[in-house]
């Protein structure tokens, strides 16, 4: 995980979290996005140059606190947008081409923060051991993906 290969935890690490097996990639961001579309931020690592993402009113080349680079070296591209109806919008359209996310796609790291908070952390390519969901995440949203396959299953992280 790349908290602890790092020695880093995100501050509500030790708050009830799940670990998230995703079958649908790009679904589980959007839902995310949707879900938490006030006070939030955004944020991808990874090779991004061709999305212009920094042209999305807002958007940043800078990580947060809660938002922290993951990967040293090489240094990859971060962008961090804020998460607003409009802006869900534009990163669906920009982010929208076969493969982005796929395992050797170009976003390698994606974070979303709200109200200060990490609520989830999707992690080399959205790795089945690597996509973790926190606190103030309610279960009902993850048993509502896991209905309708968005994800493959959820657990408590011991």
């Amino acid at each position: 995980m790349p908290f602890e290969r790092k020695g880093r935890r995100p501050r509500n690490f030790c708050l009830q979290h799940w670990w998230i097996d995703t079958r649908d990639k790009p679904g589980l961001l959007w839902a995310f996005l949707q879900h938490f579309s006030d006070r939030g931020l955004v944020s991808f690592e990874g090779t991004l140059s061709a999305f212009g993402l920094l042209n999305i009113q807002g958007a940043t080349p800078q990580g947060t606190v809660a938002l922290a680079r993951q990967t040293r070296f090489p240094v990859l591209d971060l962008v961090t947008v804020p998460v607003r109806p409009d802006s869900i919008r534009e990163l669906k359209t920009r982010l929208s081409s076969r493969g982005v996310f796929h395992q050797r796609g170009p976003i390698i790291h994606v974070q979303i923060e709200h109200a200060g908070r990490l609520v989830l952390g999707a992690y080399d390519n959205f790795h089945r051991r690597c996509v973790v969901a926190y606190p103030p995440t309610p279960e009902e949203l993850l048993e509502r993906l896991r209905a309708r396959g968005t994800i493959r299953s959820y657990s408590v992280a011991a």
